[in-house]
């Protein structure tokens, strides 16, 4: 049996070497000490991932009792000492997908997003898990996505496989055209249009006014993020005080500012 150091002799497999230095170990190890043996040894050269302490934290369950993991093992995991730490390491080894695992492993699917994940059915979850994997979102836009698609189930009173069967949104993940920045933007665009309408519709209507004032360039005004906050912002760029008083006398001669505001409020 190979305690420890099996992919390197996969490795010199594939360079053709049939030789390898090894140490024979001990008659009568127990699968404890064997286990820790291959815990030990790579702990000394590298971090684990978090798919390989699932996998550590859930073998030892077997052997060793919770209280003695807590103790001695998570600290030495790099992982705080508590049940619901432990619990959700173990889940990750024995619920969820190899190729969710891989993703984990691999830094390409975040922690968070695993967490939200697992709160999810194994259809759910794994329905969440080809939008995520299908446009590489970033860790932000996992945890963003995920959110919106799981409000948008309550809302629409579907299932998340059923949200997720939408001919606008297939076709946004399967558009040859678009590169993935562009599909990750365009997604979170249609959830959100799904998951608040009103909110979506009154971001049209407030760009189309400001495209209306005719505002001189190099001159922007936004709203807040799902206009959740009580002022509008003006952003000036300029190369000097006198193109910053040129800008704003510029500004100041608009009539058409009079008429600006957040897009629910009755005009007078």
């Amino acid at each position: 049996m190979i305690i420890s150091g099996y992919k390197r002799i996969l490795a010199h497999q594939e360079m053709g070497l049939h030789k390898i230095d090894s140490r024979i170990m001990p008659e009568g190890l127990t699968l404890l000490e064997c286990l820790c043996t291959n815990l030990y040894e790579n702990l000394t050269v590298r971090e684990l991932n978090p798919v390989e302490r699932g996998m550590v934290l859930s073998r030892l369950q077997s052997w060793v009792p919770q209280d003695d993991i807590l103790v001695q093992y998570m600290p030495l995991l790099g992982l705080p000492s508590h049940k619901q730490t432990l619990a959700l390491y173990q889940k990750i080894e024995q619920d969820l997908d190899d190729a969710v695992k891989e993703s984990l492993a691999g830094g390409r699917l975040s922690m968070q997003a695993v967490k939200m994940l697992m709160d999810q059915d194994p259809a759910s979850r794994w329905a969440l898990f080809g939008v995520i994997s299908g446009i590489n979102l970033n860790m932000n836009q996992q945890t963003q996505v995920i959110d919106d698609i799981i409000d948008i189930s309550y809302i629409e009173r579907k299932s998340i496989p059923q949200v997720l069967t939408n001919h606008a949104l297939e076709n946004i993940i399967s558009d040859p055209h678009m590169n993935n920045p562009h599909k990750a933007k365009t997604v979170l665009d249609h959830l959100r249009g799904r998951r608040s309408p009103t909110v979506q519709k009154a971001e049209r209507v407030f760009k189309s006014k400001v495209a209306s004032l005719d505002l001189p360039k190099n001159v922007q005004i936004s709203a807040p993020p799902y206009f959740e906050g009580p002022h509008l912002k003006l952003t000036i760029w300029f190369n000097n005080g006198k193109q910053l008083k040129d800008k704003i006398r510029q500004i100041s001669k608009l009539n058409t500012l009079d008429a600006l505001d957040f897009p629910w409020k009755v005009e007078p």
